[in-house]
């Protein structure tokens, strides 16, 4: 009795190097994260806005953008 390898046609070759790709792609994906991740870990984190006049900026600067995108975009309505 003679066992050969089962006959691969187009279409599964197609599968299996889909496959692959998207194992890789996930793979180098992870390892993008885990790098960002480490490199935002070792700074500080922005201090936390206290006070009337910080948050009164803050809603100055989304009027001023809110504003010019009125301007831009005449058929805006937002």
């Amino acid at each position: 009795m003679n066992v050969t390898a089962p006959d691969l046609t187009m279409q599964d070759n197609k599968k299996k190097i889909a496959a692959m790709t998207a194992v890789l792609y996930y793979l180098l994906a992870e390892k993008e994260a885990t790098a960002l991740h480490d490199m935002t870990a070792g700074r500080p984190a922005l201090p936390v806005p206290e006070g009337f006049w910080s948050f009164s900026g803050r809603q100055s600067q989304m009027m001023l953008r809110s504003m010019a995108q009125m301007r831009l975009f005449p058929g805006w309505r937002g």
